[in-house]
């Protein structure tokens, strides 16, 4: 059955259910509109406040960056991993992919999307107690083929509103790291709201573990980041976990990546670090936090990190309006498409060097003394890659491969 209609609310967790919106589907234009909540409008919440300076008449998509949906309610659905999943399960259901919309999608996650969005009517949800590392394990093999409409639906409920294109699931994680249950469990003291992440089949072996050396290494230059931990199946395949940071306990946060703020397509969008850093100080209205994105930049930059794309940065929002910026997320190494990062740094994508950072710096009033420091902390930090490497047991020949690539940034003028 086709959804033509849902109910839009925020759920801070700590705060009464709110009415935001109800979603519609515009059959003529083929995408869906959103028409604001009579209360909503009357005293709102700048949800997106980059677009959306009024929340009067319809909000309509400004192009495709996020298929049916505006851009503000476009990240409450997963890519990669997590689309595969609802679309491979309502295939298995018999429904055609020409009849899908983003509305089917958006009711399949219901309350169960990233941040604190929510929409209904939802399909219903029964809550897992254990969940299984090596069952996860076993299953994502079987995913393009083999896998029961049963699993399908297991694997969809575990993996929420999770982005990106690992597979991964969302889940309450025990302090002592020894059980994983349902995110969907009351929550209680003792457990932490956790994502966790496995390789992809065409990752190389070490991937996971690289991908949380570079964790520490961010966390030692002075990035804020969520904690971090390796869990391992009974295989010895690794997963990666972290914090949510769109959840505090029993509490949610809205959230906004880059790309949805700015209702564009992260896969093509062309835009400058300073123009990034722009996005920072209009919404916090903190220094901190741009220099915080800078520190950043020259993370990326000096690691190596070139998938830096607009859903790789995001902002929160508590119940009283206030944004922040979110922790770091997604840094690895990567060669970057055609060998360039996704963002520019003052017009430069593929070797930006000093002259670029000193650019960047001073368009985002960064003082040229601060801009130095920052990079000698992050350089400090990514001088002690084999260490960090080591302790989480990357492969030798990836921490080699890795250390080379890493010795040219500096050199880059």
């Amino acid at each position: 059955m086709t959804i033509r209609r849902l109910h839009v609310a925020l759920e801070f967790g700590d705060a009464p259910v709110q009415p935001v919106a109800r979603l519609g589907w515009d059959a003529a234009a083929r995408h869906a509109v959103a028409e604001w909540d009579a209360a909503f409008a009357a005293n709102p919440l700048a949800l997106s406040p980059l677009l959306v300076k009024e929340h009067i008449g319809l909000l309509r998509p400004r192009g495709r960056a996020f298929g049916d949906l505006p851009g503000l309610f476009g990240d409450s659905l997963p890519d990669g991993w997590g689309r595969l999943l609802i679309d491979r399960e309502l295939a298995a259901r018999g429904r055609q992919s020409i009849d899908i919309t983003d509305l089917d999608r958006l009711a399949m996650i219901g309350r169960d999307g990233m941040g604190a969005l929510t929409y209904q009517p939802g399909e219903q949800q029964e809550q897992q107690d254990g969940i299984s590392l090596d069952w996860f394990d076993r299953l994502v093999p079987e995913v393009g083929g083999g896998a029961t409409t049963e699993d399908l639906e297991r694997l969809r409920l575990m993996t929420g509103g999770s982005q990106g294109a690992r597979p991964k699931f969302v889940a309450q994680l025990s302090d002592d790291g020894t059980q994983l249950r349902s995110h969907r469990r009351p929550w209680e003291q003792g457990w932490r709201q956790v994502l966790v992440k496995r390789r992809a089949l065409a990752d190389a072996p070490g991937a996971i573990e690289a991908e949380a050396a570079y964790a520490a290494m961010a966390r030692a230059a002075g990035l804020t980041m969520a904690p971090v931990r390796v869990l391992r199946a009974t295989s010895g395949e690794p997963f990666f976990v972290t914090d949510r940071f769109d959840w505090n306990g029993a509490g949610r946060r809205h959230m906004q990546t880059v790309a949805a703020l700015l209702d564009v397509d992260f896969r093509s969008a062309t835009l400058d670090y300073y123009e990034l850093l722009k996005v920072v100080r209009v919404l916090t209205r903190d220094q901190r936090a741009v220099e915080e994105m800078f520190r950043r930049m020259v993370f990326n930059i000096r690691a190596l990190n070139r998938d830096d794309h607009l859903k790789n940065h995001a902002f929160l929002m508590d119940r009283t309006g206030s944004w922040t910026l979110a922790p770091a997320y997604d840094l690895s190494f990567s060669a970057g498409l055609g060998g360039e990062h996704t963002l520019l740094v003052a017009g430069e994508g593929r070797r930006p060097g000093r002259a670029h950072i000193v650019q960047v710096a001073a368009k985002a009033g960064i003082r040229p003394k601060r801009a130095v420091e920052i990079v000698g902390e992050v350089d400090a930090a990514l001088a002690d890659w084999t260490n960090f490497a080591r302790v989480a047991e990357v492969p030798e020949n990836m921490q080699r491969t890795i250390k080379a690539a890493m010795a040219a940034p500096p050199s880059w003028t």
